[in-house]
């Protein structure tokens, strides 16, 4: 059984597909506070975290970083409506493990199943940034070493 919750406030669709797998239970956390949010994703202990980057309050990156800190086990996918980058992969201190762009959002099933499986679920064009951030980071480190 996987555990699911979702946040957001445009999280209807995603909760529908979800619930409607026998072997995945959803719970669904709609606008509040960052501190009421992380205290309520904590108490449901889920395995996947799905956060939509829809919501003004809502830093879909920060929440990530926190609830690593907080719960560690819980593996994170972000749906957002902008190209996921490698600067917001950095922001979630590389703990989000999955982007699922607007026009994906019927794959969250998949997607679910994806990052709890131990697999990321992101676009080809960001593992291109992040091998190309590496790369840079290896060249820097050499240049310095000699």
């Amino acid at each position: 059984m996987i555990n699911v919750c979702l946040v957001g406030s445009d999280i209807k669709k995603e909760l529908a597909l979800l619930q409607s797998q026998h072997n995945i239970t959803t719970n669904a956390l709609y606008d509040s506070s960052f501190e009421i949010l992380l205290e309520a994703i904590a108490k449901s202990k889920p395995d996947v975290l799905v956060i939509s980057d829809r919501t003004d309050e809502l830093s879909a990156d920060e929440l990530c970083f926190y609830v690593n800190l907080r719960s560690p086990h819980t593996k994170t996918i972000i749906i957002t409506d902008k190209p996921a980058t490698y600067e917001q992969l950095k922001l979630s201190a590389f703990t989000c493990r999955g982007f699922v762009a607007y026009e994906q959002r019927h794959a969250i099933v998949r997607a679910v199943r994806v990052v709890h499986d131990g697999e990321a679920w992101i676009p080809r064009k960001l593992v291109t940034d992040v091998l190309d951030h590496l790369a840079k980071e290896e060249k820097r480190q050499n240049l310095i070493k000699s």
